[in-house]
């Protein structure tokens, strides 16, 4: 990551958070990730550029990543907690 400041946002997820991806033709996709009354959405310049399309690669090896540690966690009985849902979120 880059030097400098930097502002961090957790979001705690639950079976009401969902994701969202949208595309466009006339513009750059849009992807949203939406839990509680917050929702962040991942904009693109109207111009790509290589880091951009790098960008997005990572973003999508890391979600795979994450998904599979989840599951993990989830399958060895780890992954449930008191007042917590089940795990099944949604996607859109």
């Amino acid at each position: 990551m880059a030097g400098g400041r930097m502002s961090a946002l957790s979001l705690p997820i639950d079976g009401g958070a969902s994701t969202e991806f949208k595309s466009f033709r006339a513009r750059t996709p849009l992807f949203s990730v939406s839990a509680g009354r917050v929702l962040v959405t991942l904009t693109l310049p109207e111009r790509l550029g290589a880091s951009d399309v790098e960008f997005a690669r990572r973003l999508a090896e890391q979600a795979a990543a994450y998904a599979v540690e989840v599951e993990r966690l989830y399958r060895s009985g780890r992954g449930s907690s008191s007042g917590r849902s089940s795990g099944k979120g949604r996607a859109a």
